[in-house]
């Protein structure tokens, strides 16, 4: 069982006379009635490097793992808290901050107590009450890795994961560790050429040329690889982590017309490799000047490597062979350093740019020649232009193949074609499964600077993940009831990272990769998933301290109430900014902050509204922004679904309102709560609320009866 936290909360007097204030006063009795042992420390100035030290010092005196900080939002865990905090060799994360002042003025000496400070103090104390230490748990992580795909980027992480002492399973899709890849250059294939010549005499490299993965059990740390080798042998490999650099089959980028390879019309890279050899061009081409037609981004926008490509092409053709060369161009984007220069220098040297629209292009390919018609948007007219060969880019096309290799890794093809999932918090290399990681083409990468970058991050995150073999952490964040299970296994389909297995039948989290979201205990339908000091009645006791009283609905003195439910990783660091530079926070809001809106449960909603709350606001990411790649959009099903249910019961379900935030967005955050208090003040007081206060009234001389108790 975990253990008791020790936690400790700590007061800032603030600047000279705060400490005489009422204000101040009432935080005080509230902190020494609800402090955990009640262990109440006094300091002046958190913010400072003195107030600090006495912070670090006292923490570490009486073995504090937890602390409770009521001061301004200049006393965040960073500055000289931080460094205070690092001295002793204590972590900064252990700090809750609850900001029960305003950030003082320039040139005030007193931090000013904040309006709403005691329900913000009370809210604190009552989510730390009975908080516990997880255990540390001891594991053992395979430390071989399994590399799919051939070429540069597959063999740079098979070597970086040699020099860092690890064992390497590559597994390839045809018999060459180094294919060409003409439009890395010169440079990329000499160094392709010699990873592979040197990996295949290190023992610590275990190649499958021409291999296939038939399954991956297990998770991150402890997978079980299934493979099929060349000569159709079964092998069972156990691995800690995979690094998938293989793209998908790729087609030409012609749009909508069915154009195939010939040879007056081929891939930018099947020419690339041509004009390695110009005299075998010149001797293809047959002509002492010969027309040359270059596409790129006829249908799918190219990326840099394409455009850089195409530009280095043409301008080495015209110098070479004398060719008339024009580049067709949907969008001449210079997304790189070196592409507005080089396009440049290619205009310069006599490349002849043309940009049309989508649909405006039409190739047609013959065994002589490649003749195109398109529309020149600038003369207004309609043109044709003959060419001896034309060279287009490529896009991803997965054929039954790449898609049954994405099902046995666990992932799915994207609308791209590529296995990176369209979000933002999954790049550079992250993928929804725990422990396998994307680079190169896999993850759409078609820049070699992007792609040895994203080698260089799956690395790192293999040595983070894997660590050096036998590792202790803190584990059972996820707390399963075995007997509430009901074996739907709905935790295993919604965790978004692939954290949740099974285990003697019943649902387990790998603590390796779990980030305790909370989606699979907001999404399991018997409540039997529960993570440690983030369980719903810590919640409901939360939401329950920032509600007023029944002495002051007695005495009149109940405004309006908003729960603001935030996500700690987006609107819980925008808020964070904002107080920082000075908002007010506004006195009828109450925040409870969520590791993740994915975390956010329809019950606990329900809770605060038939508690009295007149209005709660949700924020959650962005769309496609979320930390956890699809708790907002859990969270956003919840929503949509308890607004019906509200409207049905006669609730106006105007009063559940939600926002996206992004941690960047400091100013429009609280402009949204204003929003949403306005919008509560126009509904009124809920109906729901004196009724829960006279509950509260009346419940000292209630007799409550236990459910297990039947009446015969």
């Amino acid at each position: 069982m975990p253990n008791p936290a020790r936690v400790g909360v700590f007061l800032c007097r603030g600047g000279l006379g705060r400490s005489e204030s009422l204000a101040y006063k009432q935080l005080r009795w509230a902190a020494e009635t609800g402090a955990p042992g009640g262990r109440l420390y006094e300091i002046s100035k958190a913010c400072q490097p003195q107030g600090a030290a006495a912070l670090a010092r006292l923490t570490q005196e009486h073995g504090l793992t937890q602390v409770l900080l009521g001061a301004c939002p200049l006393a965040r865990p960073a500055g000289p808290l931080a460094e205070a905090l690092a001295q002793k060799g204590l972590d900064p994360s252990g700090i809750t901050l609850v900001e029960v002042c305003q950030r003082p003025a320039e040139g005030m000496e007193q931090c000013l107590v904040e309006r709403g400070a005691h329900f913000a103090l009370c809210q604190a104390l009552a989510a730390l009450k009975d908080r516990r230490e997880p255990e540390p748990q001891a594991l053992q992580t395979r430390q071989r890795v399994l590399v799919i795909g051939a070429g540069l980027a597959a063999l740079r992480a098979v070597s970086g994961l040699v020099q860092a002492g690890q064992e390497a399973l590559l597994l390839t899709p045809d018999k060459r560790l180094a294919p060409p890849e003409p439009l890395l250059g010169p440079e990329a294939a000499q160094a392709a050429s010699e990873l592979a010549q040197a990996l295949k005499e290190n023992p610590q490299v275990t190649a499958l040329p021409r291999g296939r993965l038939l399954g991956l059990a297990g998770s991150a740390g402890a997978f079980q690889a299934l493979l099929r080798d060349q000569e159709e042998r079964l092998l069972a490999w156990e691995v800690g982590a995979v690094i998938m650099a293989q793209g998908p089959p790729l087609e030409l980028n012609a749009g909508p017309w069915d154009l195939e390879p010939s040879p007056r019309l081929m891939s930018l890279e099947a020419l690339a490799a041509l004009a390695a050899a110009p005299q075998h061009l010149a001797k293809l081409l047959g002509a002492s000047a010969p027309r040359l037609g270059l596409g790129v981004g006829l249908e799918r926008e190219a990326g840099p490597l394409q455009l850089r490509a195409a530009l280095r092409l043409g301008r080495l053709l015209i110098q070479e062979l004398d060719a008339e060369a024009t580049l067709f161009t949907g969008n001449l984007k210079v997304a790189a350093p070196d592409l507005e220069e080089l396009s440049q220098a290619a205009k310069s040297a006599g490349l002849r740019l043309v940009k049309f629209t989508a649909g405006a292009l039409h190739p047609q390919a013959s065994p002589e020649r490649v003749l195109v018609e398109y529309r020149d948007e600038i003369l207004e007219r309609d043109l044709r232009q003959e060419f001896d060969l034309m060279a287009l880019d490529q896009r991803p096309a997965p054929d039954l193949g790449y898609a049954e290799l994405a099902r046995c890794l666990g992932l799915c093809v994207q609308a791209d074609g590529t296995l990176q999932p369209d979000a933002v918090n999954a790049l550079p290399t992250l993928s929804p499964r725990g422990g396998v990681f994307l680079v190169g083409a896999a993850q759409g990468s078609r820049d070699l600077a992007n792609t040895l970058d994203q080698v260089d991050e799956a690395l790192w995150q293999v040595r983070q993940l894997l660590g050096a073999g036998p590792t202790s952490l803190k584990a059972g964040m996820v707390k399963v009831d075995r007997k509430a299970c009901a074996l739907c296994l709905t935790c295993l389909r919604v965790c978004p990272h692939g954290a949740m297995g099974r285990m003697e039948r019943r649902p387990v989290a790998n603590p390796l990769i779990c980030t305790g979201c909370g989606t699979c205990a907001a999404e399991c339908p018997m409540n039997a998933i529960q993570l440690i000091n983030l369980e719903d009645a810590r919640y409901q006791a939360e939401i329950k301290a920032g509600l007023g009283t029944a002495a002051m609905a007695a005495q009149g003195e109940l405004g309006r109430e908003m729960l603001v439910l935030a996500c700690a990783n987006s609107a819980g660091q925008a808020l964070q900014d904002a107080r920082l530079n000075g908002a007010a926070w506004p006195q009828e809001a109450r925040l409870v902050r969520v590791p993740c809106a994915g975390k956010i449960d329809p019950e606990e909603v329900l809770w605060a509204l038939r508690e009295g709350f007149d209005s709660i606001l949700v924020l959650a990411c962005h769309d496609k922004a979320c930390y956890s790649l699809t708790g907002n959009a859990w969270a956003g099903l919840r929503l949509e679904h308890l607004r019906a249910l509200l409207g049905e019961a006669g609730f106006a379900p105007e009063r559940l309102m939600s926002a996206r935030v992004a941690p960047s967005m400091s100013r429009e955050v609280m402009g949204h709560i204003e929003k949403a208090l306005e919008e509560t003040r126009k509904l009124g007081p809920s109906p729901l609320k004196i009724e829960a206060r006279v509950r509260d009234l009346l419940s000292p001389y209630t007799l409550r009866m236990d459910r297990s108790y039947t009446i015969l």
